[in-house]
């Protein structure tokens, strides 16, 4: 989870599918991880309101951070 939000603060406007995540945001960062333990990574971030998911039309999920909220 560190990992993705590392990735986050690093490119802001970083967007990409769980695929994407595993096979270039965390090996650029030194991070190897099974996919099973990103899916739960991701999982717990979206629920935590630190990370955004996106379903597109075809089904697929993309991630990004979450959009900031337009409190006054």
């Amino acid at each position: 989870m560190q990992a993705i939000e590392a990735w986050l603060a690093r490119y802001p406007s970083a967007a990409d599918t769980e695929q994407g995540i595993h096979d270039w945001w965390l090996p650029d960062i030194g991070v190897d991880v099974p996919r099973s333990d990103l899916r739960l990574a991701l999982d717990a971030l979206v629920q935590q309101g630190r990370l955004q998911r996106d379903t597109l039309p075809d089904g697929s999920a993309v991630y990004r951070a979450p959009a900031p909220s337009s409190s006054p």
